[in-house]
């Protein structure tokens, strides 16, 4: 009788402590939830500058907990409230990858005309708090892509491809690597250093620096990223990513369409103010009860955020639709949206207008 009883009571405590499990994991997923939805401040752990507008920032929880996790080439979105001034609202791609994230890294390019970049240049330093929303985006590296990856970047479009190789570097699953990353010279990549460690350590591994103006180079670093350099990499398998300025982006794009690389192996994200390229036309803009003006910004979303109207906006390429807006006059379409939008409404990023509008929030 008692060895029944010591095993009825044995099995309630532990019914108890499964119950207690499933309850707290609960309160743990909704906690996540809530931060996904709501965002979270987050402390700056640690910030360097790797050059002269490169700003390299790590960020953790001032609680010392873990952070919600990330696929490997999504971004962060950054929420600051400047003195004085409209709150503000960008997103950076993160520049580091964790299974278990405690911290994340972010490297920002200071813009001439930036808001957010030049506040957070004055304004960062260690122990600064920052209100956060959570990792989100399309853009990112999944185990279905390969089996030959090649990664293109430029300038600060590295971030993600970053994230991408430490994320690769876990799990390889038998893929092999090639990074193009183009440059004025070695001292314009960041993370350099890293990468030829990388290579060195690594035969599944390829870095090809691409350097338009270093004559001091390895003779096969010099030169602009072109059709040859491209064969030299291309297989009929390879997954290609691409971040990058519009320029190269463009000039990248048209090689290998031009190799016969299928639209599907393709994925790309544009970064900077003027990813599109500049729009055309001087039109009034009314936002609410404000009275603006577009002059030829590369979406109404730019000329509205220019002029002290932070839309919300996670992607600014027609996939997040947090910058849907309704629209009351004629608009051309830059960039497809990726969904369906009801009549009346746009995505502010992907549209300029060809007459007056009239643009007003979803309610």
């Amino acid at each position: 009788m008692l060895l029944i009883a010591a095993t009825l009571i044995a099995l309630s405590l532990l019914g108890a402590i499964l119950l207690l499990g499933f309850s707290l994991h609960g309160v743990w997923l909704a906690w996540q939830g809530k931060r996904r939805r709501q965002g979270f401040a987050l402390r700056v752990r640690a910030c360097q500058w790797l050059s002269d507008d490169l700003l390299h920032l790590e960020l953790a929880s001032p609680w010392r907990l873990p952070l919600p996790r990330f696929a490997a080439g999504q971004f962060l979105t950054l929420l600051a409230q400047p003195e004085g001034e409209r709150p503000l609202r960008r997103c950076y791609s993160l520049a580091a990858w964790q299974a278990r994230p405690w911290h994340y890294q972010l490297c920002i390019k200071r813009e001439p005309d930036g808001r957010m970049s030049n506040w957070l240049a004055e304004q960062v330093r260690p122990g600064l708090r920052l209100q956060v929303l959570a990792p989100a985006g399309h853009f990112h590296l999944q185990d279905g892509h390969g089996p030959e990856l090649l990664l293109i970047a430029g300038g600060v479009g590295i971030t993600p491809m970053r994230a991408m190789l430490q994320a690769w570097a876990e799990r390889p699953l038998g893929r092999h690597v090639t990074l193009i990353y183009a440059g004025r010279d070695r001292a314009a990549l960041a993370y350099h250093q890293e990468f030829v460690e990388l290579a060195a350590q690594r035969a599944d591994f390829r870095y090809c620096p691409a350097l338009s103006r270093d004559p001091h180079a390895p003779p096969d670093w010099q030169g602009r990223l072109d059709a040859a350099r491209l064969a030299a990499v291309l297989t009929g398998d390879c997954d290609v990513f691409l971040c990058a300025g519009q320029a190269l982006l463009e000039h990248s794009l048209a090689l290998l369409r031009d190799a016969g690389v299928a639209e599907s192996r393709l994925h790309w994200e544009a970064f900077g103010a003027q990813a599109l390229g500049a729009g055309s036309g001087t039109f009034a803009l009314h936002w609410q009860d404000e009275a603006l003006q577009y002059t030829g910004q590369p979406s109404l979303l730019h000329a509205l955020h220019e002029q002290g109207v932070e839309l919300p906006a996670d992607c600014w390429g027609g996939h997040c639709g947090s910058c849907r807006v309704r629209c009351s006059g004629e608009v051309e379409w830059r960039q497809p949206p990726a969904g369906v939008l009801p009549a009346g409404q746009i995505l502010a990023c992907c549209c300029i207008p060809r007459a007056a509008v009239q643009l007003a929030p979803v309610d």
